[in-house]
């Protein structure tokens, strides 16, 4: 049912999106027993066998140390990235680049849940879309006001104006994160309250992300169906909502949608045998999930990804990868919060992959940047183990 919404002027969009101010304090969450992530991670070298707290982890040191080198050498921006595998949720690589107290977080910055989700969130729309109407991924409208703000006059409310030649689906503005298109699918389509059922099913609003460590969950401060505006539903769905999200929740959510639907448990430590059970579960449908992948691919071909994956090492990458980014202004810690969130390679996925790096003043990479670096050290690495087999087959000369 499609929720009915009137249009009034309101304040402009705040990009500064002060997290912190709803954070959840003191009180217990649904993990908090589980084993506690140092800020800090142990140095591993490459031919070790890992272990955090006496227990072997699922890192794969050589992807990590590169990944740190990677990072060191952009002179250690605020950022994070996990990488893990679709099929058994294991993390194979953890990283960081400023330590966390040298910008005043408390814990590791993959378990941060400060940043803001910024058009990540456009994902959680896209996924509700897919699943509760019939809209054809493919099938264009034309769009008045453009992509990149949402007016509180509320021009990106008309469909197919007269005279407007620009035309946009919802692959096209998945990809290039078209604002004013979510905003409208959002009020036109899809209503508040759906939007706020799949926000639920992807980990927010109390319900807890499977994970073998202890995590906080993410914040979300929701409007109010009886009293919100159009204007600022449309602007929630566009991503400027008070929507906080982790690292680490991120990757838990590509992996879900990586696995057609099925939440898989985010597992840092190896279980050797003695597996500990964690709950997954269906969190959308199937066919939803196949479409929406369908639709990642678009960040990278011709769309807010292009420029990463267009030249140099990552080309090789550019037709296999999918994924969402996003971009907005943080307050903990301040700076432009970019992200990466998706899966490598999109038609079958092997693994996930979500980073985040806050642009400063002076800047080196996004996290588009460092999301491509991973997947390329995971290509990198597998095509060194293949290789290393194939060496053992061969017999030896006399």
């Amino acid at each position: 049912m499609k929720h009915i919404l009137r249009l009034t002027s309101v304040s402009s969009i705040i990009l500064l999106a002060s997290l912190t101010c709803f954070s959840h304090g003191n009180r217990a969450w649904a993990n908090a027993t589980l084993p506690k992530i140092p800020q800090v991670l142990p140095e591993w070298e490459d031919i070790a066998t890992p272990s955090l707290h006496s227990m072997p982890v699922n890192i794969v040191p050589r992807i990590q140390n590169r990944l740190k080198h990677f990072l060191k050498a952009r002179d250690n921006p605020v950022a994070g990235l996990i990488l893990a595998d679709v099929r058994t949720g294991k993390v194979l690589a953890m990283v960081q680049g400023a330590q966390p107290k040298a910008w005043g977080a408390q814990t590791n910055t993959n378990l941060h849940t400060g940043f803001p989700a910024a058009s990540l969130f456009k994902t959680i729309v896209a996924a509700s879309t897919l699943e509760s109407t019939n809209i054809d991924s493919l099938q264009g409208s034309t769009l008045d006001g453009g992509c990149a703000t949402v007016s509180p006059r509320g021009y990106w409310l008309r469909n197919n104006v007269r005279g407007r030649k620009f035309k946009i689906n919802l692959r096209r503005a998945y990809g290039s994160s078209c604002n004013g298109f979510f905003a409208r699918l959002a009020v036109n389509e899809i209503g508040l309250g759906p939007i706020l059922n799949m926000a639920k099913r992807f980990g927010w609003d109390g319900k807890p992300v499977t994970t073998d460590f202890s995590l906080r969950p993410s914040p979300i401060r929701t409007p109010n169906p009886a009293t919100s505006s159009a204007h600022r539903v449309g602007s929630f769905a566009a991503g400027f909502g008070n929507v906080g999200i982790s690292v680490a929740h991120a990757t838990w959510q590509m992996l879900a949608i990586a696995n057609l639907g099925v939440s898989k448990p985010l597992r840092l430590f190896s279980a050797s045998g003695k597996e500990q059970a964690l709950a997954s579960e269906r969190v959308l449908s199937e066919e939803a999930s196949r479409e929406l992948l369908a639709i990642m691919d678009a960040t990278v071909l011709g769309g807010t990804a292009t420029s990463v994956f267009r030249k140099g090492r990552y080309r090789r990458l550019r037709q296999d990868i999918g994924g969402k980014t996003g971009t907005l202004t943080g307050a903990h810690p301040k700076g432009v919060t970019t992200w990466f969130a998706g899966a490598y390679p999109i038609e079958n996925p092997e693994v996930v992959v979500a980073s985040v790096v806050v642009l400063e003043d002076l800047w080196h990479i996004k996290a588009s940047n460092l999301a491509a670096e991973a997947i390329l050290a995971h290509y990198d690495y597998r095509k060194s183990l293949k290789l290393s087999e194939s060496n053992k087959k061969i017999p030896a000369k006399n």
